[in-house]
């Protein structure tokens, strides 16, 4: 049945837009402060355009491969052992992705409401989500996301309205923040902001042509730029660097600003809610596709009863990392540093390996015809 599923470009760019975008209720502006200073914004620009640049050279390479995710062309390289390669690899990175990011709003979501609740039982709520998320399916998601991604995007428009009174153009000087160097060398790697792209070589099958993967992928990292980039530059113009980059939850920060007279007050109450829905989308569809790929890679017949176990496994794995600091680390300093060779480089290399054989194999067949 999910074979034969199909969903549009709508649902596929609004289900990316989420898994790209929602660092942005994280940590993702005091990273880019940290990185390159008060050109935070600069810098963000120039690793969206890295990201569309690389998604253009995978996107010429797959105009062969329509209808194909990566395990399928994989398998098309080198059987099944070229699919449990391939499928292994992208399970380990959604496995760590999904668990750094478990324990990330776990920790964020008790310092900001339930302080004296513990840490296990605050992710037991996201736990539940990604249950039910996994146990709906993915039609069940994409459509959700359809629906909750509009909503989600006007709140954000809403707080960074309201906080414009605040702004100051001063506070992004100098220009280029760090130094060139800093953004434009060692800002390469940062490209792996845009590491969940890797989703939508995993639903090629689900929206059809490769007009419409074209369409989805293009679209998704456009938008997903534009609002990590806004945010980034809305948040230097509030906060003054270095102060920018003592905080955490930048825009649980920013929310906190929003006061308009006496009736018009606590706003971060509703950024609260907005976040918590955008966690559960991220970590549901994330968890989804860890039990989807390792059903493929293996070539299982259900998906479904790897839904507990998996979750056990990812529940306590989430509490490996001491504390929340040593958490971000091992999303900003190692993952986020590195996911790029995942998200960008492992599909290029695969695809010109599958375009070469299927070359050789037009070559042969004309050979002996």
């Amino acid at each position: 049945m999910e074979n034969k599923m199909v969903f549009g470009k709508w649902e596929a760019i609004t289900l990316l837009m989420n898994m790209i975008s929602t660092k942005i209720v994280l940590n993702f502006q005091r990273k880019v402060a940290e990185d390159a200073g008060t050109a935070g914004w600069i810098l963000t620009i120039y690793i969206s355009v890295l990201a569309l640049l690389g998604f253009m050279v995978i996107e010429k390479l797959y105009a062969e491969f329509e209808g194909k995710d990566l395990l399928d062309i994989g398998e098309y390289i080198g059987g099944t052992v070229g699919r449990v390669m391939i499928g292994s690899v992208i399970f380990i990175f959604l496995v760590y992705i999904v668990t750094v990011v478990l324990r990330e709003f776990s920790e964020n979501l008790k310092i900001v409401t339930l302080t004296v609740s513990p840490i296990s039982f605050v992710s037991l709520f996201f736990l539940a989500g990604m249950i039910v998320g996994a146990y709906l399916g993915l039609e069940a998601l994409v459509r959700l996301h359809a629906i909750a991604i509009p909503v989600l995007t006007v709140t954000f428009l809403f707080i960074s309205f309201a906080i414009s009174q605040y702004f100051n153009i001063s506070r992004i000087m100098p220009i280029f923040g760090t130094g060139l160097r800093n953004i434009f060398v060692g800002g390469f790697t940062k490209v792996s902001i845009f590491a969940e792209l890797l989703i939508l070589f995993l639903i090629v099958p689900y929206i059809r042509t490769h007009k419409n993967f074209k369409t989805v992928g293009y679209t998704s990292l456009f938008i997903a730029g534009f609002s990590l980039t806004m945010s980034s530059l809305i948040f230097l113009l509030v906060f003054p660097y270095p102060a920018a980059i003592e905080g955490f939850l930048p825009m649980y920060q920013l929310s906190r600003l929003i006061n308009y007279g006496r009736f018009f007050q606590r706003v971060e109450s509703v950024f609260v809610f907005t976040w918590g829905i955008v966690a559960l989308l991220y970590l549901s569809a994330g968890f989804y596709f860890i039990v989807f790929t390792f059903k493929k890679t293996f070539n299982l017949t259900y998906y479904q009863p790897l839904i507990i176990p998996f979750a056990i496994l990812i529940y306590t794995m989430s509490f490996l990392p001491p504390n929340l600091d040593s958490t971000v680390i091992l999303e900003t300093k190692y993952f986020r540093n590195t996911a790029w060779l995942v998200t960008f480089v492992m599909p290029i290399v695969i695809l010109l390996i599958a375009k070469t054989i299927k070359k050789r194999k037009k070559e042969v067949k004309h050979s002996n015809g």
